[in-house]
Order: C-alpha cells, then structure tokens, then sequence
C-alpha cells in the first residue's frame, strides 16, 4: 500500500464522519424553524437533549472537515498545489462560519437557561429571542454554501487530474459545487425561495449531485484508495 493509498483511505474515513454528524446538525437545525415565534420555543423544549447532542456531534463534524481540508491538501498537492491550495482555503472559510453558526445554536441554550447572569426573559420576549438565534444560526450556515460549493470544484477537478476515480464522480462533484451556490444566493433575493417551485428543483438539483458525488467519493477513498493514481499525477501542475 502506498503512501497516497494510505493517505486517500485516512481522507476517507474523515468523509465519512463529515457526512453525517453534519448532516445531523443540519437537519435538527431545520426541523426546529417554524412559522412563528411561539410553535419554534415550543420544538426547542420538546427537543432539548436532542438539540444539545446535535450541537455537540455538529462542533465535532466541522472540525472534521478542517482536519480532511489538510488531508486533501497533503494528498492532492503534488498533482496541482494552487488547486489544492484553493480546496483548502475554502475549506478554511467555511469552518469558522459553520461554527459560528453552532455557536448561535448555542445562544439559545443560554437564553433558555438563564446562564452567565442573563434575565429571565417573560413568555413573548423569550420566544423571540429564540426565534432570532435560531434564524441567525440559519443565516450563517446559508453564508457556507458558498464555500461547500466552491470546495467542491478544485477537488472535483484534482481527482480527474489524478484520474483513481470513476470520471462520473468528478462531474457530480462539479454541478454539486455550482447547485451549492445557488442554493445561497436564492433566499438573498427571496425570503421564501425555498417554497418556490425553481427553489424546489435547484434543491433537488443541489442534492443529487451534491450527496450522491460526496458520499461515493469518501466510499470510493475509503474503500479503494488510491489504488489506480495516474504515473504523471505527481508532477506539479497549475491550475
């Protein structure tokens, strides 16, 4: 086995858990947005432990992923240093803001709690405040679609650059990238584009792509490595 062998299965692995312990963050994220102030409280208390263990699992997924931006960057750096350069910087990007928006989730807590001194809030105040560090929190992590699309590109093309892949998995990759990106600039410009019936399709769109590509390729890494690495991949190639 060799050193890219091992390297692309360690990478893997690390794709793997990114999947779903952001996943899970995610998604108990969006199952707890509601239409009104008051119906969002009230899924926050009926969730409480769940809530707190996705926030945990979601802290411990992103810096995951900043550990696989560096794996990449280590494996895919003598195929195209600028490409795994940029990979890496996007990923970079990206973490701060998921965590910040971790962090908002965890403002709710604090609210709800009372910690560090705050007020005891009455009924309405603290429903909207909930309200806002939940929506804020959502607002940060639609800030990272940007750079989970952008990421998405130069590692798409490092792999094809590469060629230890199917080529099928590079071309997901890539429309995966370019979805992730409208799926941040459409709710800018419409506050429900995600009802709508082409916020529907591009969501779709996105995840198609998007997860299938991502989770064949940590399979791929994980299971195979990087058995079939092109001879002429580690010369350094500009992007």
């Amino acid at each position: 086995m060799t050193s890219n062998d091992k390297l692309a299965r360690f990478a893997g692995l690390l794709y793997l858990i990114l999947l779903p312990t952001t996943g899970l963050w995610y998604g108990t994220g969006r199952s707890l947005m509601a239409a009104d102030a008051a119906a969002m409280l009230a899924k926050v208390q009926a969730s409480r432990s769940f809530f707190e263990l996705a926030i945990v699992v979601g802290a411990a997924g992103y810096i995951d992923y900043l550990i696989l931006g560096l794996a990449f960057y280590q494996l895919f750096s003598p195929v195209s240093k600028r490409a795994a350069s940029l990979l890496l910087g996007f990923v970079a990007a990206s973490v701060p803001l998921a965590l910040s928006a971790v962090a908002r989730q965890i403002d709710v807590l604090s609210v709800l709690d009372g910690a560090k001194g705050l007020p005891a809030l009455p009924g309405e105040q603290l429903q909207i405040q909930v309200m806002l560090a939940l929506r804020s929190s959502n607002n940060l992590f639609l800030m990272t679609n940007i750079f989970s699309g952008l990421w998405l590109i130069p590692l798409g093309w490092l792999m094809f650059r590469s060629g230890f892949a199917p080529r099928i998995l590079y071309v997901l990759l890539m429309l995966g990238g370019f979805f992730y990106i409208l799926a941040f600039a459409g709710p800018v410009f419409n506050a429900d584009y995600e009802n709508t019936f082409f916020g529907r399709i591009v969501g779709i769109s996105c995840g198609i792509p998007g997860v299938i590509g991502e989770l064949a390729t940590c399979l791929w890494l994980l299971i195979r490595g990087a058995r079939q690495w092109k001879s002429g991949a580690s010369s350094t190639a500009p992007i």
